[in-house]
């Protein structure tokens, strides 16, 4: 047996820590906030648990093999073909099936540096060459050198927007000066936005893949059920393109990619308007309460257009993390980002995010 040589050292990618494994490893008996993986603070919505009860009864056949009625739904949300919709077990495995599709070994993508690590990890699985591009100053993409770094070899750019992890966006303006400019450069450069986290935009300047879409750009846009809708436990995402590629994609996923409980989970939330505008309305609040408070701490909160923040705790930053996971706070270290001063918090419920405040004074009283 002979495995692949450049798998041997890939490193997993690091998830967030569950409440189970903290409760374990610290033996922490009380409760536990979790504002560490960008989950939606509400639980999920009463109509999916509503819908999933029933489902429970049919979980000994297989689901509907061309999710049709999801893809229809989606479709009319986006006034989109339905063949231009690719469903997945979450985005990543949409992130996978643009690989297989499109990618040889040897070939290149370009990401942002950093940015969501799966664009990378996928690279590295399947041999393909990653380039990455550093964030400007105010950790936006940097548009410009990514189009300096295209060659013949580049085949797709990723760009996760708003930024993972630093909740950053950028204007229509950019947008179309970046496609225009690689329209010119090589037209068959596929550029795949990802809009895990578009829901919590609330700038009307920021642009949405869509847009570009339908303008005919060639673009993928990302999208999840993980975070506004509620459903990360249950993996769904999806994706919207041409139909020329989504057809394609369609045909390399694997037969009942998505499980009979996410695609009946994703039916009933997309209807659940009111879950969804509470959501956003929490995300937004909460917002604008952790900015205000973390920064009469005196800590430097980045803009976000996302549902978390990511702030400048400067060389205490490790510090303050293991005292809060002491006390049941869970945050996300940026370390494998290389953003060593860095936290990442995602947005609580109003008392949660109190209770956050609260707790860090604690302990900024004891480092």
């Amino acid at each position: 047996m002979q495995i692949k040589s450049y798998l041997l050292n890939l490193k997993p990618y690091p998830p967030g820590k569950t409440i189970e494994e903290i409760r374990k490893d610290l033996k922490i008996s009380g409760k536990i906030y979790k504002f560490n993986s960008n989950e939606n603070p509400l639980g999920p919505s009463s109509k999916v648990i509503e819908v999933l009860q029933k489902a429970l009864l049919e979980v000994h056949r297989y689901p509907e093999a061309s999710y049709f009625e999801l893809k229809k739904v989606l479709a009319e949300k986006w006034k989109v073909s339905p063949s231009q919709i690719v469903l997945g077990n979450g985005s990543n495995e949409i992130i996978e099936f643009l690989f297989k599709t499109l990618l040889k070994e040897g070939e290149e993508i370009i990401v942002s540096e950093p940015s969501f690590l799966m664009y990378e990890k996928m690279a590295e699985i399947y041999g393909v060459k990653v380039k990455k591009i550093p964030l400007k100053e105010d950790f936006t993409h940097n548009f410009s050198a990514i189009l300096g770094e295209v060659s013949r070899k580049t085949k797709i750019i990723f760009i996760d927007h708003p930024h993972n992890p630093t909740g950053s966006t950028l204007k229509r303006e950019a947008w179309e000066i970046f496609l225009n400019s690689l329209n010119s450069i090589n037209p068959k450069i596929l550029v795949v936005v990802d809009e895990a986290y578009a829901e919590f935009i609330e700038d009307l300047e920021i642009p949405q893949g869509i847009e570009f879409l339908k303008a005919g750009y060639l673009i993928f846009i990302l999208r999840t059920f993980s975070k506004a809708y509620g459903l990360a436990g249950l993996r769904l995402g999806y994706g919207i393109t041409g139909e020329e590629l989504a057809k394609v994609m369609d045909k390399v996923r694997q037969p009942f990619n998505v499980n009979l409980l996410a695609v009946k989970a994703g039916l009933a939330v997309l209807k659940d308007e009111e879950y969804l505008a509470k959501t956003i309305q929490v995300i937004k609040e909460g917002r604008k309460y952790l900015k205000k408070e973390l920064e009469k701490l005196g800590f430097k909160v980045f803009p976000s257009q996302a549902n978390f923040i990511m702030v400048d705790f400067g060389e205490k930053a490790e510090k303050i993390y293991r005292k809060l996971m002491q006390k049941g706070i869970l945050l996300r270290s940026l370390k494998a980002y290389g953003f060593y001063n860095f936290l990442r918090i995602s947005i609580g419920l109003p008392e949660e995010n109190k209770i956050l405040i609260q707790s860090l004074k604690e302990v900024l009283n004891e480092v």
